[in-house]
């Protein structure tokens, strides 16, 4: 169900997401977002990053990363003839989702939500 939390950790503002690695199963990820619906406090916390004047949302440095790129005069040229295969080359993307917990799907499945 998308990237890990660390990822989301990483770069998203604090407190600003909810992600199925919170929780141990199905029916506690539904009972605190129940929970949520029910507290327009709580629900509202989510958004209180965006209070913060910083003007950031989800922080890639992707701007940073350019710009240092940019500016790089160390002589080394990169060349690709085929980006997609540089792109998704092994090791680019990360499969070690869930903690170990195995297909999320079939995890949830035995679980009922009362």
């Amino acid at each position: 169900m998308g990237a890990r939390n660390a990822d989301y950790v990483a770069v998203a503002p604090p407190h600003s997401f909810i992600h199925v690695e919170d929780f141990d199963s199905a029916a506690d990820l539904a009972n605190y977002l129940l929970h949520l619906n029910a507290s327009d406090r709580l629900y509202n916390e989510y958004f209180a990053w965006k209070d913060d004047r910083r003007g950031r949302f989800v922080d890639t440095k992707f701007w940073c990363r350019l710009c240092a790129l940019a500016h790089d005069d160390s002589g080394h040229v990169s060349w690709y003839e085929d980006v997609d295969a540089w792109w998704r080359r092994p090791g680019t993307c990360t499969r070690d989702r869930w903690d170990g917990a195995g297909d999320l799907i079939q995890h949830w499945t035995r679980i009922s939500i009362p």
